[in-house]
């Protein structure tokens, strides 16, 4: 973008290569799919508590992960209401949550 807008804003971000092995893996399908071994909801639901439990420690005082397909709802309670917007960025950032539509609900 030339002129003041484009000093303002700067230059656009470069695009990132595609990788061919992530995009079988984001088109609804896990890793373990991939490998031909299936993953229940239950065992996904468990792998996402463990990562949720690692991550966010003693700063929460409930959790409670729900899986139906590739929806993931989230539950949780903050120990105290200051520490409400770290959870939810590490929430948002779990590995486990990657090809699932994640929706998470923090509540005080």
């Amino acid at each position: 973008m030339p002129g003041m807008l484009g000093r303002i804003l700067g230059p656009p971000p470069a695009s990132q290569p595609r990788d061919p092995k992530r995009e079988s893996t984001s088109r609804g399908r896990t890793k373990a799919d991939a490998d031909g071994e299936p993953t229940t909801d239950a065992t996904v639901r468990r792998r996402i508590e463990k990562q949720v439990r690692d991550a966010a420690g003693d700063k929460l005082q409930s959790l409670e992960v729900r899986v139906s397909g590739r929806n993931v709802l989230i539950v949780a309670k903050p120990t105290w209401f200051w520490q409400k917007r770290g959870i939810r960025r590490t929430l948002e950032t779990l590995p486990a949550l990657d090809g699932y539509r994640a929706r998470i609900d923090l509540d005080n």
